[in-house]
């Protein structure tokens, strides 16, 4: 399929954007010993026809240095179309790292940091009890909160947090969308206090930091990475004219995919802004390596705040021991009841390089992809 003028402009921008003046140079490869180029054709080797579609993108020093991608963003059976380094989809659970980046950059505006305490910056209204007044930021990112999910609505959220914890710390690990999702309450309280709350309905209340949540992001995160359409990324899918719902369709938009069962017609999902914060940010692999990248020059978090959320998984999932030190990933999935999905990686690399993995299957054969790239990483060296 042709693209558009405007199209074929954003992707002009987006690349010149991205990735002007930072090729690999004879410096980098004769100081490191690592080839971005060899990075691009390793993972690139490994993905090729074990997934339906996917994309990639390697950002090195601050900038992104490489991308490629593969395969269908639709198959013959819904139109046929291409899946290139453009493509954007649903970026499941890799967008809590963006998430965590909002949180610790509000934190740090106001001299604040992860030990704050939740009972301190949400509202005193809610009657959070006693047990739960240990709980801080930093668990809720952990998922060491040992909250009860209820719903993903504000109403639910205020409810989760009036629910006694079942215990917190470490040994209380639970990954849970609803930690979350209090995030974005709690981003709003942190900027703007909780006055303004005060006396709204759950409804307008949901509203407002829902609406204030995606316009912080945009902002704070994508704009400060130097997204050249930072103002118009979204939660679920959108275009050049705005939300993209399930009414409206648009058949340039990718689907999502069970690469095993190729007779199956694809899907998507339809998140919201009402569902922000663990999930659903819609971007393509350049996109999220900007933000990788921008995290690592300390233009979305100070350097020790950067190391402490991959060290103490502030956003990201854990850690794979390579060849060359510790590299710290998170990862998104997302399927529907015959595993038809996205799978998202992030990952850091110990020399200031990041990658963004994008795919719009959740089954394929490419095993683990915090392995493929991993060992692509690893074979990346001169």
């Amino acid at each position: 399929m042709k693209k558009t003028i405007k199209t074929a402009t954003i992707a002009l921008a987006l690349a010149a954007a991205l990735t002007s003046g930072c090729e690999t140079t004879h410096l980098d490869l004769v100081n490191t010993g690592f080839d971005a180029e060899l990075f691009r054709k390793n993972l690139k080797a490994a993905t090729d026809g074990k997934t339906v579609g996917y994309s990639f993108a390697i950002s090195q020093n601050g900038k992104v240095v490489k991308f490629d991608a593969g395969g269908s963003a639709r198959t013959q059976k819904d139109g046929e179309l291409a899946y290139d380094y453009l493509t954007r989809q649903g970026t499941g659970s890799t967008s809590k790292t963006i998430t965590a980046f909002a949180v610790l950059q509000a934190l740090e505006a106001k001299g604040d940091d992860e030990k704050a305490r939740l009972v301190d910056l949400l509202p005193k209204w809610w009657g959070i009890p006693e047990e739960n007044h240990p709980l801080t930021v930093a668990m809720l990112l952990q998922h060491y909160a040992g909250l009860t999910p209820v719903g993903k609505d504000y109403k639910s959220l205020r409810e989760s947090m009036q629910i006694p914890t079942t215990g917190y710390g470490k040994a209380h690990y639970k990954y849970t969308n609803n930690n979350y999702s209090i995030c974005r309450v709690l981003l709003y309280c942190i900027v703007n206090g909780t006055a303004d709350l005060n006396g709204l309905s759950d409804e307008a209340a949901d509203e407002v930091v829902s609406q204030f949540y995606r316009n912080y992001v945009r902002q704070n995160i994508f704009k400060k990475a130097g997204i050249p359409n930072w103002s118009q990324i979204n939660v679920g899918p959108w275009n050049e004219n705005g939300p993209v719902d399930s009414e409206s369709g648009d058949r340039r938009i990718t689907l999502y995919y069970n690469f095993q069962q190729p007779n199956l017609a694809g899907v998507t999902t339809w998140t919201t802004y009402l569902e922000a914060g663990p999930g659903g940010w819609y971007m393509n692999s350049p996109e999220m390596a900007a933000v990788l990248a921008a995290g690592e020059q300390g233009k979305l978090v100070s350097a020790p705040m950067m190391k402490r959320m991959k060290e103490e998984f502030m956003g990201y999932d854990g850690t794979r021991d390579g060849k060359h030190g510790t590299y710290y990933f998170k990862n998104g999935v997302w399927a529907d009841s015959q595993t038809r999905g996205i799978y998202t990686v992030v990952m850091h690399f110990p020399n200031n390089v990041q990658v963004a993995w994008h795919s719009n299957a959740r089954v394929t054969q490419l095993g683990s992809p915090e392995t493929l790239i991993q060992k692509a990483y690893d074979a990346s060296w001169r």
